[in-house]
């Protein structure tokens, strides 16, 4: 299903991930293999005001890199859901 007008979604460069819970990003650093990272796709209802950030943890590989959390799901319409759920 189509994203309803009253709804953004995006995602950005989060931080880098190593011996606390959100070290500084080092952004003149290269990234390098063994680096983990993460990417925050994040979710905005315009009509509750509400706004869910959640992150993918990423490896840098040799080769590219590997998603930690890619059996997450993260769909327009799963963050729809956690957000509008009566509580």
């Amino acid at each position: 299903p189509a994203a309803k007008l009253h709804m953004q979604v995006g995602s950005f460069f989060g931080h880098h991930i190593g011996l606390s819970a959100g070290d500084p990003m080092l952004l003149d650093a290269p990234l390098a293999p063994g680096m983990v990272i993460t990417i925050e796709p994040w979710y905005y209802n315009h009509d509750s005001g509400i706004t869910t950030f959640l992150e993918d943890g990423v490896l840098v590989t040799e080769t590219g890199f590997e998603n930690l959390t890619a059996g997450v799901g993260k769909t327009a319409v799963l963050l729809e859901e956690l957000c509008t759920q009566q509580h």
